[in-house]
């Protein structure tokens, strides 16, 4: 279900009804609540007590709070990731990036931002920090949903920065791979949450 959030496949403010989803996933529904209580932990669905589960609006102030840490965490896996980071590892960074720019190229927003997880986990992995890996896969399904919403307008956004941070390996340059890395992801912040706010304005209900 949490993919089918992201891609907005369930859409914001959607109900959800444990049965109907169970029946949709021919499972019982003690898994499909177990799953609903879990995504209600991630912050991707609201449940009131006897009201259906819904799931959770786009919401700017969220967006807000999550970008800045998300991007802090990801420039200090990058610099953590310098110790470790090999010539295989940055021969597979361009490979995925290539795979990113023909994703992007051709508007398929899912394959795009499955090579820039994968592009980022390379760093994540590197990094040797289990702690700091939990705590963004907690938090990233939070923007995706966002950047999913958003792809036609700023799929293009990353590619540059991708670029710097590779530059930044070949350098072995720890400051310049985190201020890279910091302004990919705050960048396509500002992008998306200025997105939401002129969508917000048009469509105030």
């Amino acid at each position: 279900m949490q993919q089918q959030i992201i891609t907005l496949e369930l859409a914001p403010g959607e109900k959800l009804n444990d049965l109907e989803l169970a029946e949709q996933f021919g499972v019982s529904r003690t898994p499909v609540r177990e799953a609903l209580k879990k995504l209600e932990e991630e912050g991707l669905v609201v449940s009131k007590p006897g009201a259906r589960t819904n799931v959770t609006a786009l919401d700017v102030m969220q967006a807000r709070e999550t970008f800045p840490i998300v991007a802090t965490l990801h420039g200090l896996a990058s610099r953590l990731a310098m110790a470790h980071i090999t010539q295989a590892m940055v021969v597979k960074l361009r490979a995925v990036n290539a795979e990113f720019r023909t994703a992007v190229e051709r508007g398929d927003a899912l394959e795009a931002m499955r090579c820039d997880d994968t592009f980022h986990h390379v760093f994540l992995e590197a990094s040797q920090n289990q702690q700091l890996i939990d705590t963004l896969n907690r938090l990233t399904p939070l923007i995706r949903r966002l950047e999913y919403a958003q792809f036609r307008q700023h799929g293009h956004d990353s590619l540059a920065d991708h670029e710097a941070i590779l530059a930044a390996c070949d350098q072995r340059d720890p400051e310049a791979i985190v201020r890279a890395t910091e302004q990919n992801w705050n960048g396509l912040g500002r992008h998306l949450i200025a997105a939401l706010e002129e969508e917000t304005t048009c469509d105030p209900s």
